[in-house]
């Protein structure tokens, strides 16, 4: 009979099922947020968020490509949140300051999910111009550190804890 050891290392099939999961939590979270957050402000429903999201590859297309256009800017939301948990994954065993707290690590990871995607992301897009103000930009920065970034942290750490 063969044995297998491993040392100090996961099946890659556990970390996949890991990056998936916490990509799917924090693009869950951000989702409703952002949904919650347009709808109050703007009056959007979730769909035409997704569409907002899908016009990052087809501009104004987007608004009036109906559910497929839904469909693309659910792939985008969660392709998104999945690399950014890709990236933090296979970054956190590197990287000792994110091991030493995984509040202040998840905190900080939701500000440059923010700031990659406000600052840099969406301007390189099609996306079409919104306006925001200084209160809007707070708003977001705050839910993406603890909506995003914290639910990543956590269950990152878990999975090299066990």
């Amino acid at each position: 009979m063969e044995r297998r050891i491993r040392i100090n290392s996961k099946p890659k099939s556990d970390s996949l099922q890991t990056i998936i999961f916490a990509g799917v939590v924090a693009g869950l979270l951000d989702g409703v947020e952002a949904s919650v957050m347009l709808n109050i402000k703007l009056g959007l429903n979730p769909g035409q968020v997704m569409q907002y999201v899908a016009s990052g590859l087809f501009g104004e297309a987007a608004f009036k490509g109906g559910v497929p256009m839904i469909l693309i800017g659910i792939l985008l939301h969660f392709g998104i949140a999945i690399t950014t948990t890709a990236i933090y994954f296979f970054t956190y065993p590197k990287i000792k300051i994110l091991r030493y707290s995984p509040i202040m690590s998840g905190l900080l990871l939701g500000l440059c999910a923010w700031i990659v995607m406000n600052l840099i992301v969406v301007p390189l897009s099609k996306t079409p111009p919104a306006s925001f103000g200084t209160g809007d930009a707070i708003i977001g920065i705050i839910w993406h550190m603890i909506l995003v970034g914290l639910p990543i942290s956590f269950i990152i750490k878990r999975h090299f804890d066990k």
